[in-house]
């Protein structure tokens, strides 16, 4: 259902209109039952293929019915992918010209292969000039590679075969440099995809790629080798906090990016997402926002990068105790008709951040009614645990928010039950197994104390002055300095705690 999801919302309804105008040979009955199909997708109706197939069929996803329609819709949405409004505010000069290149290039290939020589080769050149100004540089060394072919043993042009040999030969090996880059940085981030916990010998590593594209870096002006050259270099100061040197290497790849003849609008938004990254990091919330702002300019809403920005903008809200705006980014990415089509990972860590909104919600800093348009009924933590699996693997990631917000809801309702002491004997081993390094350590304290709220009889007096020296360790160890991922603490553990103490205050009514 994702697939269909996805290329529903891509295209317009005039597209997939100007597509069945082109060449539809289907009934009226079943061209309807389609067009209600896809008018159906972009409300939101379906959340699976099956509740799709019971609407139209009473059967599951299975029925042959069912999976020709669904065939049919796709094909016509992809079909349509080459209709492209590229005079849309919403690209740039070079999303424009990628479009439009790889459009022309598929077109191109066809005409080779329909022997319509003379026609692809003008295509050819064209195209070639395109891609040259953008650095489309796999695009120039296939391009050159058709050209030397049909110079070379078409034509019988020396001149002309060796002017398009060369130009392949240079893009081939700046193509390979820059695949290089692209493969060392995957290898780098590739672990942090499902998990959030840090690696330990993650600056080696950094230190070790950056130095083997040097080199590379130094001989050619490529965008996408100087993008992956740089996010390594980001690598390598992130991965100790060094937030200020990672905002040193951002401005200079800002810099590099913006003397581009075109506007390098996703190279732009990395490294400004990488200070904002620092700037939350460093408690500068303000600009933070600002930064977060700035990001948003180079952004499509709806893109894999749109909701990742979000991310940040809620946890700055969350953690500068913003409850209300932090609610409001809540609701617009819950309700977004894109959401369900986001990867696994991503949709459960606005499940955990929603989690946290309930728990504020029910300490008494939001006010009900705020902004619920993002609820379906009251929140139930099992559901939330079964809408949380991929990060439940993420013992030194994720699943650490995931084990605190079941913590903290549990004591808010002062739970004194077996089962429930039981778990907390499993936390307490999960917790001694798996967050004993360095990086861990702020969770670590963390934890211990809130297991003491159930120990001492969710008495507050004795509660404070069995953690004592628990709290000043917190302070001695802030979020800035912390080695951890930033969306470990989706509140900070202080605030975190200080709710805690307000409400036993306010239940037991003492000082």
């Amino acid at each position: 259902m994702k697939d269909l999801l996805e290329l529903s919302l891509i295209v317009t309804k005039t597209k997939l209109r100007a597509v069945e105008l082109v060449g539809a040979s289907s009934s009226n009955k079943s061209s309807s039952k389609l067009q209600q199909f896809y008018d159906l997708l972009l409300e939101g109706r379906f959340k699976d293929d099956d509740e799709a197939a019971h609407y139209f069929y009473a059967k599951d996803k299975n029925d042959p019915g069912y999976q020709k329609l669904r065939k049919t819709l796709k094909d016509r949405l992809v079909n349509s992918l080459f209709i492209i409004d590229l005079k849309a505010a919403t690209y740039t000069d070079r999303q424009k010209a990628y479009y439009e290149c790889y459009k022309e290039w598929a077109a191109a290939k066809i005409l080779f292969g329909k022997n319509a020589r003379t026609v692809a080769t003008g295509l050819c050149k064209k195209i070639l000039k395109i891609a040259r100004k953008y650095e489309f540089t796999e695009l120039i060394v296939d391009i050159c590679h058709a050209l030397r072919l049909y110079y070379g043993t078409i034509e019988g042009d020396i001149k002309k075969f060796h002017q398009y040999n060369e130009e392949f030969n240079l893009a081939s090996q700046l193509w390979l440099e820059e695949n290089r880059a692209e493969e060392l940085y995957i290898i780098l981030i590739i672990n942090f995809i499902n998990s959030k916990s840090t690696k330990t010998d993650f600056q080696e590593m950094a230190k070790a790629s950056y130095l083997q594209l040097s080199s590379a870096l130094d001989r050619y002006d490529s965008y996408q080798l100087h993008l992956y050259g740089s996010l390594i270099q980001v690598a390598i100061y992130t991965s100790v906090n060094d937030y200020m040197q990672t905002i040193n290497v951002c401005d200079r790849a800002i810099v590099f990016f913006e003397k581009k003849e075109f506007i390098a609008n996703i190279s732009l938004h990395i490294f400004h997402y990488e200070k904002l990254i620092c700037y939350f990091q460093l408690r500068q919330f303000d600009q933070a926002i600002q930064t977060a702002n700035v990001c948003l300019k180079y952004l499509e809403e709806g893109t894999f990068n749109w909701f990742k920005l979000y991310e940040l903008y809620f946890l700055v809200y969350m953690h500068n105790s913003e409850f209300a705006q932090a609610e409001k980014v809540i609701g617009t990415i819950l309700s977004h008709p894109l959401f369900m089509s986001l990867p696994e990972n991503i949709q459960e860590s606005w499940r955990i951040f929603e989690a946290y909104v309930h728990f504020v919600e029910s300490m008494g800093l939001l006010p009900r009614g705020k902004d619920e348009s993002y609820k379906n009924g009251s929140f139930r933590l099992a559901k939330f645990f079964n809408e949380t699996r991929t990060f439940s693997k993420d013992k030194q990631g994720m699943n650490i928010p995931i084990l605190i917000v079941e913590l903290l809801f549990a004591i808010a309702k002062k739970k004194r039950d077996d089962a429930f002491l039981d778990r907390l004997e499993a936390i307490d081993k999960y917790r001694m197994r798996y967050l004993r390094e360095a990086q861990l350590k702020r969770t670590n304290i963390f934890l211990k104390m809130l297991l003491l709220f159930p120990k001492n009889g969710f008495k507050r007096e004795s509660i404070i002055a069995k953690t004592e020296h628990y709290l000043a360790a917190l302070h001695e160890l802030p979020i800035e300095v912390a080695n951890q991922a930033h969306e470990i603490e989706i509140i900070p553990y202080e605030k975190l705690w200080q709710m805690l103490l307000n409400a036993t205050e306010a239940s037991t009514g003492r000082a």
